[in-house]
Order: structure tokens, then sequence, then C-alpha cells
């Protein structure tokens, strides 16, 4: 009896259920339940991890930044999260991707147009214009310019890079420029990659504890 108990892998141990303790951990299939919120796209919602990628904002000092793709708005606009650690405790960040009608829709475009001008010799400000800042409260006004450089990012999750120096053949470099609000509770993300293709997301910062219950995947 004791052999065929063997054979058949009766006494083998379970394997252990993998625990999800803090959003740092998130991997691609985990989800997450967001509490109530003003924001509606992410008020009460449960997200998927549907993909992890990677930003490196220092130029090759590692990917600072795990960005967890959490689907999209019900308008269609991609949902990405991470976590912030910039002014010193973590706290969340939110972004949606926005085209350029909503971009036109949202903020005084002549104010951001001057972020990409290449002879400018001063920080740019950025206006939400008032009927839009009145409606959606991703926004914030004004934005000032606090970031303007070459940055790197990973279509891949950055734990899949052994160490800093390693080169992956899924990074791509690009410009990048942020404009910050006076409270830093909001931001507007500019990436600018080869061939002019640009990328724009609101980013919305919130506590931690916004995130009501983290699920590990089967």
């Amino acid at each position: 009896m004791v052999m065929f108990k063997k054979l058949f892998g009766r006494n083998k141990e379970k394997s252990s259920v993998r625990s999800l303790d803090q959003a740092h951990d998130l991997q691609k299939g985990d989800a997450l339940k967001i509490g109530f919120d003003e924001h509606p796209e992410i008020s009460n919602q449960q997200f998927f991890v549907q993909k992890v990628t990677g930003l490196d904002l220092t130029e090759k000092s590692g990917f600072e930044r795990r960005i967890f793709h959490i689907g999209n708005t019900v308008e269609g606009r991609p949902l990405l999260m991470w976590i912030d650690d910039e002014i010193g405790a973590d706290r969340l960040a939110f972004a949606y991707g926005a085209d350029q009608p909503h971009v036109q829709e949202m903020i005084n475009v002549e104010q951001f147009a001057e972020i990409f001008s290449p002879d400018r010799d001063h920080l740019v400000e950025v206006d939400a214009l008032k009927a839009s800042l009145q409606g959606n409260p991703w926004l914030s006004t004004p934005y000032t310019e606090d970031q303007a450089k070459e940055v790197y990012w990973l279509d891949n999750d950055p734990r899949s890079v052994a160490t800093a120096e390693t080169i992956s053949k899924d990074e791509t470099a690009c410009d990048y420029f942020r404009l910050t609000s006076k409270d830093r509770q909001a931001a507007i993300e500019a990436f600018v990659f080869s061939g002019g293709k640009t990328d724009v997301y609101f980013v919305k910062y919130l506590p931690l504890y916004k995130i009501e219950e983290l699920m590990p995947s089967g």
C-alpha cells in the first residue's frame, strides 16, 4: 500500500498557495479591488493585471517603475497603475491614456505644445480648461513642468531583467516630459517615440488604502 501511495503521489504535499500582501508584488493575472473613489473609472471596480511593463527614469540605473496594465475605461482609454514613492511614503498612481482630441478638450494645448519645443528656455506651465476641470476629477491646475529627459520603456516585467546593466530587446528609448500640479496630487506625462508617436497620460495619486483587496491568480 505504501508503494502505491508513492507511485500515485498521495504522500506529496499540496503546493503552497502564493500569498499577495502588497501591491508591489502584483503579477500578470492577479486581481485587485478598488474601494469607493471620486474617479468613476476606478471606483468600486475589480481589475485584473493584464500585463506588467517597466520604466527606467534615470538612464539605466534600473527600472524604477513597474507598471500594471489593468484594462480600459468605458471609453476605451488604457488604464495603468504603479506604486509611487517620489515624495516619501508609498502611494498609488493611476493613469489613463488620452488621444489628441481628448487632450484638447482637457487642457490648453497651445501651452502644452511648448513642452516639445527644443529651443525653449523656460519651464512650461499648463492650465486645465475650466469646463473640463469641473467635470473631470483626474484634472488639476495649473501643471508645471518638472521633468524632461530620455527614458526607457521595457515591454516586459522588470523583474524578468536580472540586473540594471542588462540590455533587453524589449527596451525602447523615448523622450519623457512630466508636468505636476502644485499640490503634487496630479500630473500629465508625455512620451515621444521615434517617428513622432506621442502617448499622453493623465495621472492621479491616491493613498494605498484605496485598494481594498489583492487576489493572487490561481
